[in-house]
C-alpha cells in the first residue's frame, strides 16, 4: 500500500472550546468535538487530499491516532495543531527529560489521509490505550 503523507511539526495547547468542553465533562460530545481535531494549513490539506472534517492519521514513534482534519488559520504548511487532550497525548512522548513536563511543542509527526476510517470516541480511544 502506497500512502502519501506529509511530515510536519506538531504543537499542542489549550483552546477555548477545549476548556469549555472540559467544564461540561471530558466524556461529553462538546469535549470530543473540541479535542479530536488536527488543524492544518490549506496547502497541507491539499497535499493530503483531505477537506475539513475528513479523518487523518497522526503518527509518531510514540503511537498513532485518528482525528478530524480541520482548516487552521495562520498555520505554516510545516505545522499542525492539536488541542491538548487524550488524542494529543497518544502521540506525545511521556518522557520529561527530568523537567516534569513533556515536549508539547515541535514534535515531528507524519500525517496521512485515513481512508474509510472513523475517529474513535474518547471512551474507545482510552480503552485502546490500556
Amino acid at each position: 500500500m502506497n500512502r502519501v503523507g506529509v511530515e510536519v511539526f506538531l504543537i499542542t495547547g489549550r483552546t477555548l472550546k477545549q476548556g469549555r468542553g472540559m467544564e461540561i465533562g471530558k466524556m461529553s460530545q462538546d469535549y470530543f468535538e473540541a479535542v479530536s481535531v488536527c488543524e492544518l494549513n490549506q496547502t497541507t490539506m491539499s497535499a493530503l487530499g483531505v477537506k475539513d472534517g475528513d479523518p487523518i492519521i497522526i503518527e509518531t514513534y510514540e503511537g498513532s491516532v485518528i482525528v478530524h482534519a480541520r482548516l487552521g488559520r495562520g498555520l505554516d504548511p510545516d505545522t499542525a495543531f492539536i488541542p491538548a487532550g487524550p488524542y494529543a497525548n497518544v502521540v506525545i512522548d511521556a518522557d520529561t527529560s527530568q523537567s516534569g513536563m513533556p515536549a508539547f511543542k515541535g514534535v515531528k509527526v507524519k500525517i496521512f489521509k485515513a481512508e474509510n476510517a472513523t475517529v474513535p470516541s474518547i471512551q474507545e480511544l482510552l480503552q485502546s490505550q490500556e
